[in-house]
């Protein structure tokens, strides 16, 4: 197969979009990541969106699989639907994945990475499994020239997943997951991951929409920090990273300069008013705190040594003042009863001062926050936190 017989079968195969996808997102998330897709101008609501567990599935161009790639701050990953089909035998499913477009996704590549899993199927995933699949994918492209090889390293991963007896198959155009923003390099004992931070940020901003105070109370490496500062001030998540992609056969790189052009993504940060500041008792991690806001391009944020619990917060004197941060859990740091007196004595110190901070915060017990009693509740969203039950509680303390 030549290059100029490999640009003719993309074409015919762009003349399809939009394709099939699938954004994958933590459980609880979902009706966040539409909201975050329709500002995007992502078109949900208007096609035939279908929200699961874990994610939303809607049909996207490819400036669309790059845009949301680039842009969102939710997702964890999207796939491409390569193809589904019936198999309940490995020769069905051999003769099956040999049908599909394998050249207008792996192009020349030499190797790929197979992602098998199999729920309520006749199939298991295993060797067999595995080794009919790729022989499939060598059969098909074998007679095209090219002959790559399945290699758990590669940069292009297929996701092959049954399931009552039917094979759907994905390109993860992601690569690795979407919290990986290629910015924040040190992290702490119990970092959370950018997505989660995101969403604790989305919904603090949706509680203050135009703070002109923004703290981190218990601020970590600086996840919730960064996320505020990056929405604050313009910046994509994705800006400092690379995709898969970009290395599939259909990858256009002019659509690509030309999306992150369209979102800005290699401009610098745009001014903000709020004042963004960290706090945390852990000197080391404040250290890699302003480590990482100056890679991310936020120097501007201010980092203080000390104990949240004894800090002066009336002294901001804040005209819309907004709290976002991920409270100890009481897992990886202390236990469970400490993360809750914790809560306790952070929401009651606030609750005495005479300034009403409005807030998200990222909670391993939500009733520590929603039955306190100088808070006033509003939005309760639950998810999970490296397979943990979390949630996120909005609303408003003090004053």
């Amino acid at each position: 197969m030549t290059e100029r017989a490999l640009e003719r079968r993309v074409k015919r195969w762009l003349l399809g979009a939009p394709f099939d996808c699938f954004v994958q997102v933590s459980p609880g998330l979902e009706p966040l990541l539409i909201e975050e897709l329709e500002e995007m101008r992502i078109p949900v609501r208007s096609v035939p969106a279908q929200v699961d567990r874990g994610g939303v599935a809607l049909p996207l161009d490819l400036d669309g699989i790059m845009t949301v790639n680039l842009a969102s701050r939710l997702a964890s990953r999207v796939l491409l639907r390569v193809g589904a089909f019936a198999a309940s035998s490995t020769e069905m499913l051999h003769d099956q994945a040999r049908r599909l477009p394998w050249e207008v996704h792996l192009g020349f590549t030499v190797a790929y990475a197979l992602r098998m899993t199999s729920h309520r199927s006749r199939l298991q995933a295993g060797e067999e499994l595995a080794k009919a699949f790729t022989g499939a994918v060598a059969r098909h492209m074998g007679e095209l020239g090219p002959a790559p090889r399945p290699d758990p390293e590669a940069p292009l991963e297929f996701h092959v997943r049954l399931e009552n007896d039917r094979c759907t198959v994905s390109l993860n155009t992601s690569g690795e997951h979407l919290h990986r923003r290629g910015i924040r390099t040190l992290v702490g004992d119990a970092p959370v991951r950018e997505t989660l931070a995101a969403a604790v940020v989305r919904l603090g901003l949706r509680n203050a929409p135009n703070p002109d105070v923004v703290i981190d109370p218990f601020c970590g490496s600086g996840a919730v920090l960064i996320e505020a500062a990056d929405v604050l001030t313009g910046q994509v998540p994705g800006r400092g990273r690379s995709f898969a992609f970009e290395h599939a056969g259909w990858f256009r790189p002019g659509r690509w300069r030309a999306v992150r052009r369209s979102l800005r993504a290699d401009e610098p940060p745009t001014a903000t008013s709020a004042r963004l500041l960290g706090i945390d008792t852990d000197e080391r991690m404040l250290s890699a705190t302003r480590a990482n806001l100056e890679a991310a391009g936020h120097e501007a944020a201010m980092l203080h040594h000390g104990d949240s619990l004894g800090f002066d917060f009336d002294s901001l004197a804040p005209r819309s003042g907004l709290i976002v941060s991920n409270l100890p859990y009481g897992v990886r740091l202390g236990d469970a009863r400490q993360a809750a007196a914790l809560t306790r004595r952070f929401l009651s110190a606030l609750g005495a001062g005479s300034t009403r901070w409005r807030f998200a915060l990222l909670v391993a017990d939500p009733g520590g926050v929603t039955e306190h009693p100088d808070v006033s509740v509003g939005d309760v969203v639950n998810t999970l936190s490296g397979g943990r039950r979390v949630a996120i509680v909005s609303g408003s303390v003090g004053g």
